[in-house]
């Protein structure tokens, strides 16, 4: 059985069990991925000559192996055994006490959607290149860190998730950033209804962001959402890139381009699109949407429990 979350984000978990059972999910490097599996001549090529053009991709690589080793040996130094993943087929992480990401937000977006109770710590594996929005470590201190989980001096941070329904079934209740709804092809145009506390309005545009108050400073803020108080249970939504209607003789543009769904209420959008699709959390999951089909979003009743999220200047919630 997983260990618990706190009830109240105010206060701090009981110490866990002497020796308890964590989970590591650890992505793989973009270079892994090109180089290794998919054996890209050009990437390799650009990799020996020194190319500017890697050198990211490389540094990134080597820092996230470095720290998924500095990860097991921290572990192995307390006598903890840890269960290492790059994917979760056939594993339940809520059979776990913890869920330690090393990667970037990438890889918590990947390990929160099998995630329901079991809380989870971030590590930030190449904090050169990579933001680690929700990281609670790097390498480098993720010995520290753990010491104050296990001594269960570290307070939860409840982060509220998202809900979508397609034609009233569940798709899923775990969105912890984003969901873009848009034409199949993004370079297409979206055609919708879009209804939002009960104005009915049909629409054309690139797409409609609907984001939780964690996703808020992510892609919707670039489509010119606001940032939200990270606690708060609101979901967000703005138009992409929205598109006048009413033909040449009278062109006018959408009354409802950004706005807030308040807890309890929905926003619902029918699809007047042949081929769309939904993105949730990016690429993480993708589903069909078609013409005459009702999209729902609303708050999720499944938090996620992030563990020990650093506070960083000119970057965290307000």
């Amino acid at each position: 059985m997983a260990f618990p979350p706190c009830p109240d984000p105010d206060v701090g978990y009981t110490a866990p069990m002497p020796r308890p059972r964590i989970l590591v999910v650890h992505r793989r490097s973009t270079f892994t991925t090109l180089v290794s599996e998919r054996r890209l001549a050009s990437v390799s090529r650009l990799v020996k000559a020194g190319d500017p053009l890697v050198a990211n991709m490389l540094l990134a690589h080597e820092r996230h192996v470095a720290s998924l080793a500095r990860v097991r040996q921290e572990l192995k130094a307390r006598g903890v055994r840890g269960t290492f993943r790059h994917h979760l087929d056939g594993l339940d992480p809520d059979a776990f006490d913890l869920v330690v990401t090393v990667g970037g937000d990438g890889t918590v977006l990947h390990a929160s959607h099998a995630i329901d109770d079991t809380p989870v710590l971030s590590v930030n594996s190449a904090p050169e290149t990579s933001v680690g929005y929700f990281a609670a470590a790097t390498a480098e201190n993720f010995g520290e860190v753990l010491d104050l989980w296990l001594g269960g001096g570290l307070k939860p941070l409840r982060l509220h998730r998202m809900e979508v329904r397609l034609n009233g079934d569940l798709v899923t209740e775990r969105v912890l950033n984003d969901v873009l709804l848009c034409h199949e092809c993004p370079a297409s145009t979206s055609r919708y209804v879009l209804c939002h506390k009960g104005d009915e309005e049909p629409q054309l545009s690139s797409g409609v962001w609907v984001a939780t108050a964690a996703g808020s400073t992510a892609a919707i803020r670039s489509a010119g959402g606001r940032v939200m108080p990270v606690g708060s249970q609101r979901l967000e939504f703005a138009v992409r890139e929205p598109f006048p209607s009413g033909g040449a003789s009278e062109l006018v543009f959408p009354r409802h381009m950004r706005g807030f769904v308040e807890v309890g209420e929905s926003l619902v959008i029918r699809s007047k699109t042949a081929a769309a699709c939904l993105y949730v959390d990016g690429p993480h999951e993708v589903f069909k949407v078609h013409f005459g089909d009702v999209v729902t979003f609303k708050g999720s009743k499944r938090p996620l429990w992030l563990v020990g999220r650093r506070r960083r200047r000119g970057t965290d919630f307000p």
